[in-house]
């Protein structure tokens, strides 16, 4: 059977691998554009997280549901959900990692105490860039993991006014690491 737009979802319901196929072929911008927006710093990360969104899409296709949104923009929606996984999970890795290089300190609660006040000062460094109501924001998302429901709530603010501060934000900070590294 050969697979087309109108077919494909339910080609992937059915368990059709070349669905899939056609998915990768036709929707794969999407995923990569997610990703390199979502994992900027992140490139070694990028096939793992794309691999990921593509299980989690073949896995869940029975929740996409075409009348509440088109194809491509569920299938952003999951690789954002997974891109932001990476980037917490590589946060804490990154704090696993630096608790393993500092000095052996005898006492276990001044050892993580030199740890959070470093990783405070080095987000509180790179926060402070941004203006004071997109960092908060910031801090709401990435720190806290609060939902965007929830941010926009305690923000009286819309979800897109917050994704467009969030981008906005990102790309700053993006600018603001390659001049650095000049």
């Amino acid at each position: 059977m050969e697979i087309t737009e109108k077919n494909f979802v339910k080609q992937m319901e059915r368990g059709n691998e070349k669905a899939l196929l056609y998915v990768i072929e036709n929707y794969g911008w999407v995923l990569k554009t997610v990703v390199k927006r979502q994992m900027a710093t992140l490139p070694h990360l990028w096939d793992d997280c794309i691999n990921d969104t593509l299980m989690a899409v073949w896995e869940n296709i029975g929740s996409f549901d075409e009348k509440r949104s088109r194809f491509e923009n569920w299938l952003a929606g999951v690789c954002r959900f997974k891109a932001l996984n990476y980037v917490r999970k590589y946060i804490e890795a990154s704090r696993e990692e630096l608790m393993e290089q500092v000095p052996d300190l005898k006492d276990e609660s001044a050892q993580k105490a030199l740890l959070q006040r470093e990783y405070r000062e080095e987000v509180n460094t790179i926060l402070g860039y941004l203006k004071d109501e997109d960092e908060k924001l910031f801090r709401l998302i990435y720190l806290e993991g609060l939902s965007m429901d929830e941010v926009a709530e305690r923000m009286n603010m819309t979800k897109t006014a917050i994704y467009g501060r969030i981008s906005r934000g990102k790309k700053q900070l993006r600018r603001l690491v390659r001049e650095s590294e000049v």
